[in-house]
């Protein structure tokens, strides 16, 4: 009789086993489509088989995952973060400064200015070729604060981002705090999910130490989270900088400034964007719209007017090269009054061109980009070069995102839900219930009949 209730709990445990495969198989197939979820298994046991009865038992649930494969993912997860972002703020910032075109503004003062000297004491030509000179300040006008709004604009980026990551290393250093207590499955796909979203904004690197803690530290080396402890992510504006924000790493009294090394994950794209490019670009267009003012103030000052006036400017002359393009516009009295446009050489009377033609002689001569280029070379260089930065970002994102895709393959091949494989372990586990169920059942039947011959 011993031995029949010996059977008994064997086919107890059995059934106990497979109900429990079952249920680990259906959270599976209820979680398929969960972002981050880790397939589960349950861990099935042999017990000890001496002298006779020995069975199986369900002993808690395994996670299927790999984690020197999530540490790739959440490196490719930083480069795409940074590649993408800097691609996107570079393309609306080149579409901005295409649409004000300078080159064209340009040109069409110095084509004014040519079709002026065959006739200088024309009023209409005089009038079109101030016309083109504000049509030129404008257009850098406008390009300086494409310029300014793009750099801006990163800036809340920048804010809004630095918060998700705030909350996203608080999520890693609870998950952290409770998988100390107990190793939830549920709790480590989530912390691999906050690192995962983490590193795309701001780069860096999370590794599982042998005490099943996790320490992320960001691109750089800065930590942010160190078992249950998150650091802070803050943002601040930055007076050495136009006062744009810096981002900083706050943990306790110790305050890390990473504004210039965080070069990974999407507040690094931002930055990249923001005080590489961008900033770039801004001294490069002010410096233009400074030689070219300057140039041309020199020569026109050095001609007179169809009035006799002389030393009188076309540009309102910058004093500095800083802000120069924001501030560029044609003199004023110049405006008022047609006349001053100087366009003879001294005291050679109103129907000179020598004036008008040194002037359109400054479109060819190399007076920019520290006297090595023309005023158009120097621009198509500035323009090109936020071209250029923006077509090597969308190169660099494309292939992180292949990488990625490939990455993402490779993890759901080693931890993600294959609907069918889980339909077909679950009739396993059921087919085993019911044998064991039956196996019960039969011994059970045994048992009675013993009992009732007794």
């Amino acid at each position: 009789m011993s031995s029949l209730i010996g059977l008994l709990n064997l086919g107890g445990n059995a059934i106990l086993a497979q109900n429990a495969g079952v249920a680990v198989t259906g959270n599976n197939i209820s979680n398929a489509n969960t972002e981050g979820y880790s397939r589960q298994n349950v861990n099935l046991e042999s017990e000890l088989a001496a002298p006779l009865v020995g069975g199986v038992r369900a002993d808690g649930t395994s996670r299927a995952d790999d984690q020197l494969l999530a540490s790739r993912e959440r490196s490719s997860s930083g480069a795409m973060g940074k590649s993408s972002t800097q691609a996107a703020a570079l393309g609306t910032l080149e579409s901005d400064l295409t649409s004000g075109d300078v080159i064209s503004a340009m040109g069409d003062l110095f084509a004014g200015l040519a079709k002026l000297a065959g006739a200088p004491a024309d009023p209409e030509l005089r009038a079109s070729v101030i016309a083109s000179g504000q049509a030129v300040a404008t257009a850098f006008n406008s390009a300086s604060s494409a310029i300014s709004h793009a750099r801006s604009d990163g800036d809340a980026r920048i804010a809004d981002d630095a918060k998700q990551a705030t909350q996203l290393a608080a999520q890693i250093a609870s998950a952290n705090k409770a998988i100390a207590v107990s190793a939830d499955p549920v709790l480590a796909d989530k912390r691999d999910l906050a690192a995962r979203k983490l590193a795309e904004l701001v780069g860096g690197e999370g590794r599982i130490d042998p005490d099943g803690q996790m320490r992320f530290v960001a691109a750089g080396g800065a930590v942010i989270v160190d078992g249950a402890r998150a650091a802070t992510v803050s943002t601040t504006p930055d007076g050495t900088n136009d006062g744009h924000l810096k981002v900083q790493i706050v943990d306790g009294p110790h305050v890390q400034d990473v504004t210039t090394s965080l070069d990974g994950g999407k507040i690094g794209g931002e930055l990249a964007a923001r005080d590489g490019t961008a900033k770039t670009a801004a001294s490069a267009l002010d410096q233009l719209a400074y030689d070219l003012a300057t140039q041309m103030n020199a020569v026109h000052r050095a001609n007179a007017g169809t009035d006799g006036g002389t030393n009188r400017d076309f540009f309102t002359a910058p004093a500095v090269v800083s802000g120069a393009a924001a501030s560029l516009s044609v003199s004023a009295t110049l405006v008022a009054d047609p006349r001053q446009l100087a366009t003879a050489a001294l005291g050679a009377g109103p129907g000179s061109s020598d004036g008008v033609l040194a002037l359109s002689a400054l479109k060819d001569q190399p007076l920019a980009g520290g006297g090595t280029r023309s005023f158009f070379d120097e621009g198509i260089r500035t323009l090109n070069a936020v071209g250029t930065d923006a077509k090597a970002a969308s190169d660099t994102a494309a292939l992180e995102s292949t990488r990625s895709d490939v990455l993402a393959a490779a993890r759901d091949s080693v931890s993600g839900v294959s609907t069918q494989e889980e339909m077909t372990r679950l009739s396993a586990f059921q087919h085993a219930s019911e044998a064991a169920t039956q196996f019960v059942s039969t011994v059970n039947q045994l048992l009675t009949d013993l009992i009732q011959k007794l």
